[in-house]
């Protein structure tokens, strides 16, 4: 990083490689978030409340429904296929009609955020379901445990490794889909504040935002490996 940053440096600042108003100099970057810390929290805080709440709906809801179809194999095979096919629709394709048609935008994105990571989550609790080791079910069965017990105190559980190994992933897409949802039809966000800038060609306010956004990926990434000591400590 610091090898970037000085190249970075030495190419704007020293050789004029690249034009100042489009590249402009790390130091003058840095110092938006400075002026402009307000504005770069209020984005934040928007996008954040959006992301998570949007994020642990679709997980909460793809993991108990797909669980509950895993189960069942005459439904699963009924609309595992359905499943299968709509999640290959990427989310950014219909991103924008659900922007334009929305009442609001935050319900646009809640919905968009929401679709984007639900059917992979619940595909995959679909296959966790299926493919749990037999053994384990036949245990809880001598047991004489009803059918909720298995469900929710053995199946999941047992699952939450893969479920929790899955979530950088879904970070990722419901952040793309969350950011491009911003940059088309919202008034606040991290999206947002770039889109915002871009469009009065404040390149160094852009840039600042892509840093930043950059910088939030790469602490939720470290929230979730934190989460992963303490949610799945025999996994480790």
């Amino acid at each position: 990083v610091f090898f970037f940053l000085l190249l970075w440096e030495f190419l704007v600042s020293r050789l004029n490689v690249f034009p100042y108003i489009f590249v402009p100099a790390p130091e003058n970057v840095f110092h938006v978030f400075i002026d402009d810390y307000k504005n770069i929290l209020l984005g934040f805080t928007s996008s954040m409340y959006l992301l998570l709440v949007g994020m642990l709906s679709a997980l909460f809801c793809a993991v108990v429904l797909g669980t509950l179809v895993g189960w069942n194999s005459r439904l699963c095979n009924a609309v595992y296929p359905i499943a299968k096919a709509i999640s290959t629709v990427p989310p950014l394709i219909y991103t924008p009609y659900v922007v334009l048609i929305m009442p609001t935008f935050r319900i646009a994105s809640l919905f968009v955020i929401f679709l984007s990571i639900f059917w992979g989550t619940f595909m995959g609790s679909i296959n966790n379901t299926r493919f749990v080791e037999g053994r384990i079910i036949n245990s809880a069965i001598v047991l004489n445990l009803s059918v909720p017990t298995i469900l929710f105190r053995i199946i999941i559980p047992f699952n939450m490794p893969r479920i929790i190994n899955a979530l950088p992933i879904n970070l990722a897409t419901a952040l793309m889909t969350l950011t491009a949802a911003e940059m088309l039809g919202a008034d606040n966000g991290m999206g947002y504040y770039v889109r915002y800038s871009l469009s009065f060609a404040n390149y160094t306010r852009a840039i600042a935002g892509i840093i930043f956004i950059g910088f939030v990926v790469t602490l939720l990434n470290s929230v979730i490996n934190l989460l992963k000591k303490k949610l799945i400590r025999w996994n480790y």
